[in-house]
């Protein structure tokens, strides 16, 4: 089994998900898993190996979706701020406009 280096996860994340716009921010295309059980599986089984956790993501969690979602709709409650994304999902939010 091949194991994911910093120099072939690129590879990897292309090989294993698709550009996508997750439904509730279709202003944002995210690598993303599109057929999750399979990716899980085999994600899970090669970075077990060198003890990483697994895939999250690969996903867009609704957390990221809905604080993104309210960015793109209320920019001017951030603008000029800094804003921290923590555990959102998938790194999703947005800078504002």
């Amino acid at each position: 089994m091949r194991r994911i280096t910093p120099d072939n996860a690129a590879a990897f994340i292309h090989a294993n998900t698709a550009l996508i716009r997750p439904p509730h921010v279709a202003e944002v295309a995210l690598h993303l898993a599109d057929e999750a059980h399979d990716l899980w599986q085999r994600t899970e089984e090669e970075l077990a190996e060198i003890g990483l956790p697994p895939p999250f993501w690969a996903f867009a969690w609704a957390g990221g979706q809905g604080l993104s979602r309210y960015i793109l709709d209320h920019p001017e409650t951030v603008r000029g701020k800094t804003v921290l994304d923590f555990a959102t999902g998938s790194g999703l939010s947005p800078s504002p406009p």
